[in-house]
């Protein structure tokens, strides 16, 4: 990377975005535990925060006593079309309720911005999602989803094993979630874009039931990400363009709080939850060709998360432009799972092709 700062604007700003670390280990471990964006943002000295915005005063007053030794010019504003045409950032960061993604995305790309990083999920419609797209392939913007795994090495470590044929062809993946962040639109997307990182192909049809007390969910219909009384959990069958078949189960009332993925293939399987540092093989070939069971855990530490989210982006703006480990395109296929979903459950369960 060259030795230019980047310029970045942050719009909303919950924990996620703009909370400081309960702790702070010296070193890359530091850079693991560090999860809001305004904390990995402070990791990385070519970066340098200009403005942030909420419409919520006490979030920009504590956006200021936390950051504003590190950031002194940054600004605080409520209204983020202003932030943008002020402060002329590089970067924006989007992190407000799920419902409101879209204009911010699309205003940034009209506007000169030349990456976000946007919030899981991408969108909570599919017309919301596909002009986003549009907006930022228009204008050659680097748009990378907070799918926060695609920048941890375990997954690329399993998808190593799978196309080393460790347990023959992929067909079947089956995603357990529990705990009361099952909720389909906040934690659901994260398992749900595992799936979709594993499958490596389009969803195309799907069946799903909610839980109870959501029959009218013909749409989003929630407040942003916040509640689990507010964002269902479901449970689903995914089927994909390649014919790889998903199960997916969420369950807000189950205990302990977990989300774990089941690999099949002709000749094994590999496990894991979403949050290890390993996962287990169990084939009838293994990695060396042995049957038996193996501990996959990536050969070398790497900066994950946001830190290494951002500092793929300015790679890429760098580079002209390109396609994120994060991307839009397939977070994309999320929504079309989320809105297939409701879909099909308000046709009685139905299976459905997903919404385009």
């Amino acid at each position: 990377m060259s030795n230019k700062t980047y310029r970045v604007a942050m719009v909303g700003l919950s924990g996620i975005a703009s909370g400081v670390p309960s702790q702070s280990l010296p070193g890359p471990l530091d850079r693991e535990l560090t999860t809001s964006h305004a904390a990995c943002l402070a990791l990385m000295p070519n970066i340098d925060v200009v403005g942030y915005c909420d419409l919520v005063q006490d979030m920009l007053d504590n956006f200021g006593d936390a950051w504003s030794n590190l950031w002194p010019q940054a600004k605080p504003y409520t209204d983020y079309k202003k932030m943008i045409a002020d402060t002329k950032p590089d970067i924006l960061t989007v992190a407000t309720g799920d419902n409101r993604h879209a204009d911010i995305v699309v205003d940034g790309a009209n506007n000169s911005v030349k990456g976000i990083f946007c919030e899981k999920p991408l969108a909570t419609s599919m017309e919301d999602a596909n002009r986003m797209l549009m907006a930022c392939e228009d204008n050659n913007v680097v748009l990378s989803i907070g799918h926060t795994r695609r920048w941890r090495q375990l997954y690329y470590r399993i998808k190593q094993a799978i196309d080393e044929d460790a347990i023959g062809k992929l067909n079947t993946i089956i995603a357990s979630q529990r705990g009361p962040r099952a909720m389909m639109f906040r934690n659901g997307t994260h398992i749900l874009d595992g799936i979709c990182f594993f499958a490596g192909d389009e969803p195309a049809q799907v069946v799903a039931k909610l839980e109870d007390g959501f029959d009218d969910w013909d749409q989003y219909r929630g407040d942003g990400g916040k509640r689990p009384e507010n964002d269902p959990s479901a449970s689903g069958l995914i089927m994909f363009k390649n014919g790889v078949r998903a199960f997916y189960n969420a369950n807000k009332k189950s205990f302990p709080s977990t989300s774990t993925l089941t690999l099949q293939g002709e000749k094994g399987e590999i496990n894991f939850e979403l949050n290890s540092a390993s996962a287990t093989l169990t084939s009838s070939m293994g990695i060396n060709g042995e049957a038996g069971t193996t501990e996959l855990v990536p050969a070398d530490y790497q900066a994950t998360h946001y830190v290494a989210g951002y500092e793929e982006m300015i790679r890429l703006i760098e580079r002209g432009g390109g396609k994120s480990a994060g991307p839009g395109e397939e977070a994309r296929w999320v929504v079309q799972i989320l809105t297939g979903f409701l879909k099909s459950h308000q046709m009685g369960s139905r299976l459905v092709d997903v919404p385009q």
